[in-house]
């Protein structure tokens, strides 16, 4: 249950967004940063790391 302050809804929410930004981080650099490193040519990998890269820097801003 929440309280009634709403300052603990913003930081519930930022907790939220720095978990995901955590899980998404891995994903980059565990996942796609490899698949670049030995492919670095391949579109799928570069479409994807550009798009979650402005995902990462939203939930960055989001979580501060």
């Amino acid at each position: 249950m929440f309280s009634g302050d709403p300052a603990d809804w913003i930081e519930y929410d930022k907790r939220q967004f720095r978990q995901i930004l955590g899980r998404l981080t891995g994903v980059i650099t565990g996942t796609l940063d490899p698949h670049l490193a030995r492919y670095p040519d391949g579109e799928w990998a570069q479409f994807a790391t550009a798009q979650l890269t402005g995902v990462r820097g939203t939930l960055a801003q989001l979580s501060q």
